[in-house]
């Protein structure tokens, strides 16, 4: 995984590297960053709604109710 959007600023690289190295996902629309087909700020926004998303499935899941034995 690596971040390689070429037109991220420092700073964005760093908050970009920062949410890999947090949640292990290459964050997501990197290349439309480069084509200038989305922003910066706008592919953290889904990067992050992906991250709510994935956490609200996770809630939901169903689990034994018995969570003492195996």
């Amino acid at each position: 995984m690596a971040i390689y959007a070429k037109t991220l600023s420092p700073e964005w690289r760093k908050a970009f590297e920062e949410y890999e190295d947090l949640t292990g996902f290459e964050p997501m629309h990197q290349e439309a960053i480069d084509a200038g087909e989305t922003t910066p700020q706008e592919a953290w926004h889904e990067n992050i709604k992906w991250l709510e998303d994935l956490v609200a499935d996770a809630i939901n899941i169903e689990t034994p109710t018995d969570f003492g034995t195996t």
